[in-house]
């Protein structure tokens, strides 16, 4: 996890992509969760990479913790990787929309213009 600049803007980057560990996906989840938490309302850009990763049942309902307690200091989200039923779900559950791309490049630049 860490804070990127892209076309001037600040974008925080949690980077879950090609982990096998769980508990470390886990874990990122959490810290990330603490650091938004620390800034202003709707003022956070976030991208996170799932490319490859793998959940299982923790994790995912995780994911959807993470994603609904961060929504009040977000400002805009995209997503790499995401897939079917888990984006579905998480998106349904946080009530705001996350941006789906397939490259970071194509993410950074829409997250640039928020």
């Amino acid at each position: 996890m860490q804070f990127v600049t892209h076309k001037g803007t600040k974008v925080l980057k949690v980077d879950l992509s090609h982990s096998t560990s769980i508990e470390e996906n886990i874990d990122a989840l959490k810290k990330a969760r603490i650091l938004i938490s620390t800034k202003p309302p709707e003022s956070v850009l976030i991208l996170t990479d799932l490319t490859k990763t793998h959940f299982n049942v923790s994790a995912v309902e995780e994911l959807k913790k993470f994603s609904k307690a961060i929504t009040p200091f977000v400002k805009a989200s995209a997503v790499l990787g995401a897939v079917g039923v888990i984006y579905d779900g998480v998106v349904r559950l946080v009530g705001r929309d996350i941006a789906r791309f397939d490259t970071e490049e194509e993410a950074l630049d829409w997250l640039a213009e928020r």
